[in-house]
């Protein structure tokens, strides 16, 4: 069943750019009272706070390193203070681990994944549900991979943290329930954002991905269609412990 967003708040990290962007603007679509939106990359994020208050939505906007426990525990209270209340949280960051690939990549390469893939979503997730404890319920959705779920050769420190990310929220569901709290996680294919360009080194990867897609003949998957779904399972009121993947499906399909 699928909530209204009359008088609804949201709050969505990694914002600026990509599913984060494409969310926030389907949300604004649909109706909600007001969005506070987290990123470290303050031209992007200014720009869509400004697009969506052109539009009538009442936004605030937090630039902020979501790999600084500190920074993102303000910013979520900040959200909540501004707004009075806090109902859907959209953790959504992740960073490929780089190159040299694993299992030669330096140690600060490993901590800088683990760090923004796995911890922030955990912390995310954790503040979330204080605040939402606060309005009495509300829905966790964390961003994934399909990665999480098959091997992802080129990155395994990439592949396990959103695997990660997939059993920690399932082994939340049942204790957030009892606070009438939703989580879920969306596990999306190879998707057109800015993270595929961290996929390219002109030694160890030098095929764009969209050479890979190509040749299996397969389609790339949009951010509006990914914030879609995100957007379904948030207001879903039924909807919890999912881990909902979306595939990238064949070219003509």
């Amino acid at each position: 069943m699928q909530e209204s967003l009359h008088g609804k708040i949201a709050l969505i990290s990694g914002a600026a750019s990509g599913i984060g962007r494409a969310t926030a603007k389907l949300l604004a679509q649909k109706g909600i009272a007001g969005l506070g939106l987290l990123d470290k990359q303050e031209p992007d994020l200014m720009s869509l706070r400004h697009e969506l208050i052109q539009d009538g939505v009442v936004c605030l906007a937090e630039v902020v390193d979501v790999s600084n426990a500190q920074a993102l525990r303000l910013a979520f209270e900040r959200v909540q203070a501004s707004f009075g209340r806090l109902d859907y949280v959209h953790n959504n960051v992740g960073i490929m681990t780089g190159f040299p690939p694993f299992p030669d990549t330096p140690l600060e390469l490993l901590d800088r994944a683990i760090t923004v893939n796995l911890r922030a979503s955990i912390l995310g997730t954790q503040f979330a549900f204080h605040a939402l404890q606060k309005t009495g319920g509300g829905s966790i959705l964390n961003t994934a991979s399909g990665a999480g779920k098959v091997p992802l050769p080129s990155d395994p420190i990439y592949a396990a943290t959103k695997a990660a990310i997939n059993h920690y929220c399932l082994s939340c569901v049942h204790r957030f329930a009892k606070h009438h709290i939703r989580i879920n996680t969306i596990c999306p294919g190879i998707v057109d954002t800015a993270i595929l360009l961290q996929n390219e080194h002109p030694v160890f990867a030098p095929k764009p991905t969209s050479a890979f897609l190509k040749t299996r003949r397969l389609e790339i998957l949009t951010p509006d269609s990914i914030a879609e779904n995100i957007v379904e399972m948030l207001v879903d009121s039924e909807l919890t412990g999912i881990l909902r993947s979306v595939r990238n499906l064949p070219i003509n399909a």
